[in-house]
């Protein structure tokens, strides 16, 4: 092995830093083979610690020396302390030595110019800023955003007419009842020896067919999986859907399958009778108050009125005269309840505005075939796309028997004041 040469100072003020760093790391080894030597030679212990202070010393003076070098350089050195100098010594200057390779063009460039006009320009560093969320902060959200549970649901508004005809369950595809029809004759008085009055009516039967209504969502095994309320959010939607739906044909229904046939289609439509042209300023009240007499005079009575809820408030706005300022005294409001003359209002968007219904909603049943249902399966492509076909489904029809049809009127606000209103 070559016998270390040791540098005087002039040598090492002449080298650059990766120069000099290379000559301490080998400096240090050789140093440190010889305290090996002296350890395995059984040296004295003075011996043993003159070395270790000698190298300790050194290390001291190399950092003072490298720091020099490297200031002068344009660069800069993390002091270590005393313990992370023992310690980290060698990996220091080794790590140094690396870094300095790394930029061994730039350092030549610096060593080649006058040290007058040396700069460090030729190196880049990362200079330290203020910290923001703006600025500092990738790949996601600093802090977690806060979720909220559930979904916000779009405004829907709520079935109503279910809740007030009357239910029944179908256990046929078919509903039949049988009316009386075509009264003749009737009762009367008899003079002795005279023939007595006689009556007949016909029996007609009717029937209903049951209709089908449906909805379905198709959605990835992976949205069903990964979202844990998905299931039963979807569940939800469909079950809300198909009911409005319900409701929507149970109201307003053609009768043309597979669409119920619904109230509206079946009512009576509104006469002024002896009222028409009567009526001086006639407005909705006087409307709604004509419309319960012709039911109440074909022998049925009114228990709801179905208003838009537009008209409701139009309602509530009517005053008595154009000079007492005075609302309507007959359309009480208690408990959140609207009634006139006693009768129920029951306002909502299904109706359409502008239009409303009076009736005994008791002459109206809806007969479910079996309960609404949920399945799910799989339709077309779904199997190779991984998609699931959630279906909701409701079967039955609404009914209201032909001798009842005139518990019901309807009728447009505007058109039947009109026919009210004196010439």
């Amino acid at each position: 092995m070559a016998e270390f040469m040791i540098k005087s100072a002039d040598e090492l003020s002449k080298m650059d830093a990766e120069g000099l760093a290379g000559y301490y790391t080998e400096l240090n080894t050789h140093k440190a083979n010889e305290m090996n030597a002296l350890i395995e030679a059984k040296a004295s212990k003075e011996d043993i610690e003159s070395l270790r202070t000698e190298l300790s010393e050194s290390r001291d003076q190399q950092m003072k020396q490298l720091n020099a070098v490297l200031e002068t350089q344009g660069l800069a050195i993390k002091r270590l302390s005393a313990v992370e100098k023992e310690e980290r010594a060698k990996n220091m200057y080794d790590g140094v030595k690396e870094a300095l390779s790394h930029n061994a063009e730039k350092l030549s460039n610096l060593k080649a110019e006058d040290k007058s006009t040396a700069s460090t320009s030729g190196f880049s560093f990362k200079a330290a800023g203020t910290m923001l969320i703006s600025t500092n902060v990738s790949g996601g959200n600093v802090p977690v955003e806060q979720r909220e549970a559930g979904i916000n649901n779009i405004a829907r508004r709520n079935p109503f007419i279910l809740d007030l005809v009357n239910r029944g369950t179908a256990v046929s595809n078919v509903i039949s009842w049988v009316e009386q029809a075509n009264p003749d004759g009737g009762a009367g008085g008899t003079d002795e020896g005279a023939a007595k009055n006689q009556a007949d009516f016909d029996l007609v039967v009717v029937s209903e067919s049951v209709v089908k209504r449906t909805v379905f969502i198709k959605v990835s095994t992976e949205m069903l999986d990964d979202i844990d309320f998905m299931a039963s959010e979807i569940n939800n939607e469909l079950i809300q859907l198909l009911l409005l739906d319900v409701d929507s044909q149970v109201l307003g229904g053609n009768g043309t399958a597979p669409n119920l046939q619904g109230i509206i289609g079946q009512a009576t439509a509104f006469a002024g009778g002896t009222f028409a042209g009567t009526v001086d300023n006639a407005n909705l009240v006087d409307v709604l108050t004509v419309a319960m007499n012709q039911i109440m005079i074909a022998n049925h009575e009114a228990n709801n009125i179905v208003l838009h809820p537009s008209d409701v408030t139009a309602l509530k706005l009517i005053k008595v005269s154009t000079t007492d300022k005075r609302y309507i005294d007959r359309l009480v409001d208690v408990a959140g309840g609207l009634s006139l003359d006693g009768v129920r209002i029951v306002q909502n968007t299904g109706i359409t505005a502008g239009t409303y219904l009076v009736g005994d909603f008791t002459k109206s049943t809806v007969f479910d075939k079996g309960a609404l249902s949920i399945d799910v399966g799989m339709s077309g492509d779904d199997f190779v796309q991984n998609l699931r076909t959630i279906l909701a489904e409701w079967r039955g029809l609404q009914r209201i028997k032909g001798n009842d049809t005139t518990a019901f009127v309807t009728g447009t606000i505007a058109t039947d004041a009109a026919v009210l209103e004196t010439p």
